[in-house]
């Protein structure tokens, strides 16, 4: 058994903390025949799991939910902080290797293609990517689907990464005509529509019109992919009028 201050200098946090803890029911802990809290094995595994999931920066809310869970579901959260993990370190290791590129291309050691120079940028927004929507994404369309799209995102040319920001920068442009205009039938909206299709075939080996209205609806339903378009087009209405516009004109 450990007294608060034993447990506070074993984890490295203040008795004030778990007092807090205590206070909240986070991290309850039994009480001697003095009234003093005494920690036992099942507390220190608890604040160890607590420790683990403040580190990916989870609100105390969030944390009391998890370990609330069944052993299962608490392993399930545990493994997908893992994955996280593994995704920066990943992430972390391409950029290290771009640049001693850079280091080594600037001694004259040896030489970077076009490619290469750009190869850690487009991993890093796959990861950024996959960071903030890789959960939704493969849901609704496959790990196998996703895995394509990412590969070939990571393979385009540099141009071609150009032409992909200039139509997407294009697209906000038209979608803020269509919204000024409150015309779905029209022919700025048509623009919106082949724009946006010719955007995703940069990362999408084959096209679907289903796939494609999926898109549409994920764009409503979440708040991070409607404030995209909603900041992008100057709109609150941007990513509502991009998903009207998927659906009237995504046909097979």
């Amino acid at each position: 058994m450990y007294t608060i201050q034993q447990l506070a200098q074993l984890a490295g946090v203040s008795t004030r903390t778990l007092r807090y803890y205590d206070q909240i029911g986070l991290l309850k802990a039994p009480r001697d025949t003095n009234g003093y809290r005494l920690y036992g094995e099942t507390e220190v595994d608890r604040l160890q799991e607590i420790c683990f999931l403040r580190l990916f920066e989870l609100k105390l809310d969030q944390i009391q939910q998890i370990i609330q869970q069944p052993a299962a579901t608490r392993m399930q959260a545990l493994r997908q902080q893992r994955t996280k993990i593994v995704h920066e370190q990943a992430r972390l290791a391409r950029l290290l290797q771009t640049l001693d590129q850079v280091l080594d291309t600037e001694k004259g050691v040896t030489t970077m293609t076009d490619q290469e120079k750009f190869a850690a940028f487009k991993a890093e927004q796959v990861a950024t990517n996959e960071n903030n929507y890789g959960k939704e994404i493969r849901a609704k369309y496959g790990e196998e689907a996703v895995a394509q799209s990412n590969q070939r995102y990571l393979n385009l040319t540099a141009a071609e990464m150009g032409a992909m920001e200039r139509i997407d920068a294009e697209l906000m442009v038209t979608l803020a005509e269509v919204i000024a205009s409150q015309q779905l039938n029209s022919p700025a909206a048509r623009r919106v529509f082949t724009r946006h299709k010719k955007w995703l075939s940069y990362s999408w080996s084959t096209y679907s019109a289903a796939a494609h209205r999926g898109l549409g609806e994920m764009y409503i339903n979440d708040p991070r992919f409607a404030k995209y378009y909603n900041e992008g087009a100057h709109s609150p209405e941007a990513a509502n009028w991009l998903n009207r516009i998927i659906q009237q004109y995504a046909h097979d």
